[in-house]
């Protein structure tokens, strides 16, 4: 599992939804809480469910790779843990 830490700008974010807008500035979604963010990069744009666990971002992550993630998929599709900056 990949762990990001560096972001886009000198903030320490106070959530974990700020951070991964930080991260993903572009993405079309960023949905959920959690320090743990299952990314599907694909055709249209970069999507980003955020999760509790490990376990959670894992089943999401999984849930795309079985369905797909509508058209134009390239199953560029991973799990990372995001950490936040220290204060």
């Amino acid at each position: 599992m990949k762990t990001y830490r560096r972001h886009n700008c000198t903030r320490t974010h106070r959530t974990w939804n700020t951070l991964a807008k930080c991260i993903w500035p572009r993405a079309l979604w960023i949905h959920g809480d959690g320090p743990y963010a299952s990314v599907a990069r694909c055709g249209r744009g970069t999507t980003v469910q955020l999760c509790q666990t490990a376990a959670d971002a894992n089943e999401m992550k999984q849930l795309v790779d079985d369905t797909g993630c509508g058209g134009l998929c390239q199953r560029r599709h991973e799990v990372i843990q995001l950490i936040r900056p220290l204060r």
